[in-house]
């Protein structure tokens, strides 16, 4: 596996066992990037699992390992529109320190079936995230707002997966 650093860059990674700095109010532009920055590394996060899962599992269905390795370029996809729409806003991604206890917690998984349910699970409650912060900034910044609507769309069909095998 590629180094810590290197799959993680350009993201700033809080040291282990510190909890990332509470995001900024959300109607202000800070908070906005502070959001952006967050679900943008989720999203990474998520890639990363979907590939390390679908190299891991072996013992899980053909079929199944194929759709993790399709999940991760759509979170992958998630991650480039959050970053994009970071960059429009000339904040920078390192600005903030972010979390990797997603990671951390996924890859903790022992078989198939609780990987693919936990992150059914981390997927459902971006799913609700990306819901929540849609309708709040929906005023203030309509195409933050746009993309975060889109995510949770696209979220629905990533949460189905684990039911569809297991």
């Amino acid at each position: 596996m590629e180094s810590a650093s290197k799959i993680w860059s350009p993201f700033r990674v809080c040291p282990s066992g510190l909890r990332a700095p509470a995001p900024r109010p959300i109607d202000t532009p800070d908070g906005v990037a502070d959001r952006l920055r967050s679900v943008a590394f989720a999203e990474l996060q998520a890639r990363e699992a979907f590939l390390w899962a679908a190299g891991r599992f072996a013992e899980a269905p053909e079929k199944l390992r194929k759709a993790w390795r399709a999940l991760a370029k759509a979170e992958d996809r998630h991650c480039r529109w959050l970053l994009d729409r970071l960059g429009e806003l000339e904040s920078a991604i390192e600005e903030r320190p972010v979390s990797i206890h997603l990671w951390q917690s996924l890859v903790q998984c022992e078989t198939p079936k609780r990987f693919a349910f936990y992150m059914a699970g981390s997927e459902e409650r971006g799913r609700q995230a990306g819901e929540f912060f849609r309708q709040k900034m929906a005023g203030a910044d309509r195409l933050t707002s746009e993309i975060f609507g889109r995510i949770a769309r696209e979220e629905v069909e990533h949460i189905k997966l684990a039911a569809k095998f297991f």
